[in-house]
């Protein structure tokens, strides 16, 4: 642990894509070999050295558990030593998540394909899994899933931890992934751990094994075809940097958790004030000054402190400080003694404090392009262009995040479009266009969940009536009634050809009337 607010918080290596030559790639056609061992343990020695301390420690910021924790004050122990994390991490996150993602991602496209896709996200709960990786993404700044094949065939897609994953990719200008790594240990008890590694390349997933608590000792155990086309593992990225959403401001959280700690210290320490009597005569005068064992060297306590004689000055001094209470000595005024009492205090700018931490807040929330929804002016009274603007910031973060999530889910799709082309369980409207033209040309939309005036919202979809086609104003109507365009006009059709029936038979067989009925014999 780095020392608190001060030096290079991440090593220049923290954060570095790994890369290896094609060429040696290539050549490394055995993967049983040691030298494909080799290097594979020396990617993850790497990856544990240099890269692992920041993942681990931009979770700890998300869990709360601050570097303040870990600050080494130096402080006596009779004193106040709180340490306070701040929680700003997780806001900062569980904004973003749900501003991207609280309404689900959707697909528009060859209806066939649209229809499979929504069929897997439906059987794998993607727009649950579609949030974690924004999670992970807005902590760590990378996130990885895995698309398989569970033991029935059928395609799967799950998370993989950032802090046990990484993608190799090769020395090309496309930066094409040559093989993808997961790894991870099982311990069953303190001596007993087993390592495991997973190597998934373009056509095959290797199984490695080590009874070894280090992952330079793994042996090949087994390995399995897939038929994903490409390597299964799909890296996301929350930007050209892989940077989380809060790590740019880890210090002036850190700042800010100084402050309240600080802060919390004074009040604590005020109310346990030293209590000064002035007056009373010297004590603690017994010799030697503190304890000392036959030899003569000092006996020292369980902290490696000295231990103070019994009544000694220092026995005095700490027996006064743990009662809160300085007797000093002034019996030797020539003017005679002059007693007095008093708590000893300091002073506190509360103006001064509070504006500080204000300002630590703003930079916060400007810094990461997070609105204060605690702010007075962003009420639910203020109009949506009003919002607008206020998450403006926001918003253009979001469309960065967005592109870049959008290139992690085509790939996605092209992979399960491999298989998909493979088993022939999707056709597309027009078969000449092929599966994989018609999986690259559809397109993910993403709807902000922002608050909106639904009046003002109303309003604009009935300027809109007979401007644009019902089927894009049923589509906007969709937010608010939650049926989809598509199903909203077969509701329509349907009402209408009722009404249209209803009105035909009112026509030709109109209601007789009882006279006419009485009248015809009826």
């Amino acid at each position: 642990m780095v020392d608190f607010l001060s030096k290079t918080r991440f090593g220049p290596q923290s954060n570095v894509q790994f890369k290896m030559s094609a060429d040696d790639f290539t050549a490394m056609v055995d993967v049983s070999s040691d030298a494909f061992i080799q290097k594979v343990s020396e990617f993850i020695s790497m990856f544990q050295t240099e890269q692992l301390p920041r993942l681990q420690e931009l979770k700890r910021y998300y869990l709360s558990d601050n570097n303040i924790k870990y600050r080494n004050t130096g402080r006596d122990t009779n004193r106040a030593d709180n340490r306070i994390a701040s929680d700003w991490a997780k806001y900062i996150t569980v904004f973003m998540q749900g501003y991207m993602l609280g309404n689900p991602i959707e697909y528009e496209g060859d209806d066939n394909v649209v229809e499979k896709i929504s069929e897997f996200a439906k059987v794998n709960g993607v727009d649950y899994h579609d949030g974690l990786l924004e999670t992970d993404l807005s902590i760590y700044g990378r996130a990885y899933e895995l698309v398989y094949s569970n033991a029935n065939a059928q395609e799967r897609v799950t998370k993989l931890d950032p802090e046990q994953t990484f993608v190799v990719y090769d020395d090309t200008i496309a930066q094409n992934s040559l093989f993808g790594v997961r790894f991870y240990q099982i311990k069953y008890n303190q001596t007993d751990i087993e390592s495991y590694v997973e190597v998934y390349t373009a056509d095959t997933i290797y199984y490695y094994k080590s009874t070894s608590s280090l992952f330079n000792n793994v042996k090949l155990v087994n390995e399995m075809q897939h038929q994903y086309g490409a390597v299964p593992i799909n890296e996301y990225k929350n930007n050209e940097e892989r940077l989380g959403d809060f790590e740019s401001v880890l210090d002036t959280i850190d700042a800010y958790d100084l402050s309240q700690s600080e802060l919390a210290n004074f009040q604590q320490d005020m109310n346990d004030a030293y209590l000064v009597l002035i007056g009373n005569p010297v004590t603690g005068t017994a010799e030697p000054e503190y304890v000392t064992d036959e030899n003569g060297e000092l006996v020292l306590d369980d902290n490696e402190r000295p231990i103070p004689s019994n009544n000694s000055s220092a026995d005095v001094f700490e027996k006064m400080l743990k009662a809160r209470m300085l007797v000093m000595d002034n019996n030797n005024d020539p003017d005679g003694p002059n007693p007095n009492a008093f708590y000893l205090t300091k002073s506190y700018d509360t103006a001064g404090a509070e504006a500080y931490k204000k300002r630590l807040v703003d930079d916060v929330l400007r810094f990461t392009f997070t609105p204060d929804t605690n702010d007075q002016n962003f009420a639910g009274t203020q109009s949506g262009e009003a919002m607008k603007y206020k998450l403006m910031g926001n918003d253009n973060l979001r469309k960065t995040k967005e592109r870049l999530m959008t290139r992690g889910i085509m790939r996605r799709l092209r992979l399960l479009g491999n298989v998909w082309g493979i088993k022939s369980s999707v056709s597309t409207t027009n078969p000449q266009d092929g599966l994989y033209n018609t999986i690259n040309d559809v397109q993910v939309k993403f709807t902000p969940n922002m608050p909106t005036s639904d009046e003002e919202r109303l309003a604009e979809l009935k300027n809109l009536y007979g401007v644009i086609s019902n089927e894009t104003l049923f589509t906007m109507l969709s937010t608010f009634t939650g049926v989809d365009a598509d199903e909203e006009m077969k509701r329509l059709e349907s009402e209408r050809q009722a009404d249209a029936e209803d009105f035909k038979a009112q026509t030709i067989y109109p209601q007789l009337a009882p006279d006419d009925g009485e009248a015809n014999g009826l």
